[in-house]
This record gives structure tokens, sequence and C-alpha cells, in this order.
């Protein structure tokens, strides 16, 4: 009894340990200070699951300038797999792209591919008509709203945004079927470590449904350095009952 205990106990400070440094951005920024500094090429984020349980590991790479279509585009590219530790339970896979018109910054055509294992691909491409207010998705039409966005445009857009400006954002989202609401405020504010001043925008948003469904929602934060770039270094999403915690652990 008393070494279930004392197991019990130790086992409580290492789950409080790993809560506080996954949720600490000085750690997130200390680290990459040691590492040297903050890079706006390959991004790699740690994916925890509950706050403290690692599971993946997410890469946003550099937009590239590139033709589609014969319109210029950015294409933006992330992937996402399991950790190994986690891969005898569950080994998985994600990869998505996005092609967004340079001038308008709306996508054009989205595509994700999510693998896991014993199961076969799933893949999933939208085509963007943003002049008729159209997506095509397996050869059906469906009526989207203005200027709507994919996963990746989104994240591009809300990182080109003047915080000084902008206190509030409202984005339509949508790779499906239904037309999403990414709502929310930002918060300017500042961390201080070792002497010097990091400007930060704290944002945090409601997903929901444009239809006012009542079971499809979510909530989402996301912490920018705002002189980076508004580099995202912590990100957290609550939706089923579940939380994660993405924080930024290499840039290259």
């Amino acid at each position: 009894m008393r070494k279930i205990l004392i197991f019990l106990v130790v086992l409580a400070v290492f789950l409080v340990f790993r809560v506080q440094y996954n949720n600490d951005p000085k750690k997130i920024i200390s680290r990459l200070n040691k590492q040297g500094g903050f890079g706006q090429g390959e991004l790699v984020y740690r994916i925890n699951l509950l706050g403290f349980i690692p599971v993946g590991d997410a890469v946003f790479y550099a937009p590239k300038e590139e033709m589609l279509a014969g319109r210029k585009v950015y294409h933006l590219t992330a992937s996402a797999k399991s950790l190994k530790v986690v891969s005898l339970f569950l080994s998985g896979s994600a990869d998505l792209d996005s092609y967004i018109d340079k001038e308008s910054l709306n996508p054009v055509f989205f595509r994700q591919k999510i693998s896991v294992r014993g199961k076969n691909d799933l893949v999933r491409e939208a085509y963007y008509d943003q002049a008729q207010s159209v997506m095509t998705l397996a050869g059906v039409k469906r009526q989207i709203l203005p200027d709507t966005q994919d996963h990746l445009s989104a994240i591009f857009n809300l990182r080109r945004m003047d915080f000084e400006k902008v206190k509030g954002y409202d984005l339509n989202i949508n790779t499906n079927q239904k037309n999403y609401s990414l709502k929310g405020s930002a918060q300017p504010g500042q961390i201080m470590l070792k002497g010097k001043v990091y400007k930060t925008v704290l944002l945090e948003a409601r997903i929901s449904r444009r239809d006012k469904n009542p079971y499809h929602k979510s909530m989402m934060s996301m912490l920018l350095l705002k002189d980076e770039g508004n580099l995202p270094i912590m990100i957290k999403v609550f939706a089923s009952g579940a939380l994660i915690n993405v924080r930024l652990i290499e840039t290259r």
C-alpha cells in the first residue's frame, strides 16, 4: 500500500511538471534561443494529448510561390505523424496541402491525406471557386461563404494580420461540407526573459457551425510572437471533451 501511494505521488508530481512545462511560453522561447533563435523555414511542433501526453509531431513548411492553373499561388504544406513511443497503440500520419491565390489570399485547392495503420487512406480534395462562392468536393458542388478558408490558409492569414489594428476576427472555414466560423479576439501582451522583452499576441477563438448547430463547437487559443512574424509558439484546442496542447519545439 505504501509503495502504491509513493508511486501515485511521484506520478502526480511528474504530471504537474509536464503540464506546467508544456504550458510555459518562457520555456518554449528559452529552448528555441538555445537552438539558435527563431527561423521562418520549417516549424516543428510537439502534439500533447490532455496537455501532457506526447503523441505526435507536426511540421509546417515555409510557403512556396508556384503556378497553378495559370495563376500565381502560395503553396502551403504541413504534415503530422505519431511518435514511435505510441506507434504500438496508434500509428498514423496526415499530409495537408493548400494552394492559395497570391492576391486574394483565399484557397484555390486543398488536399488532405490521412493514413492510419490497418485502414485505407482517407483522401479529401476540395476545389474552391471563390468568385461563385462554390466548393467542389468529390464531384459535388457546395455553397460556401465569401473568402472561405481551409485549415492552413486560415493560419496563414491570421499570421499576416496587424493586431495593433485588428482586435477581432471572424473567418469562414470549409474543407468538408458545412460552413464553420473561426471567431475570436486578439490580446497584446509581453514576456520578459533574461532582460529581453518579447511582444506577444494571444488569439482566443471559438469554432462553430454557421448554421448555429449547438453540437459542433470547439475552443482554440494561439500565442504568437509578434516580432517574429506572428510566429505561433503554443496552440491549445479543446474539442469533444479533450484538450490538445501543441508547442513549438524547433525551427529549421
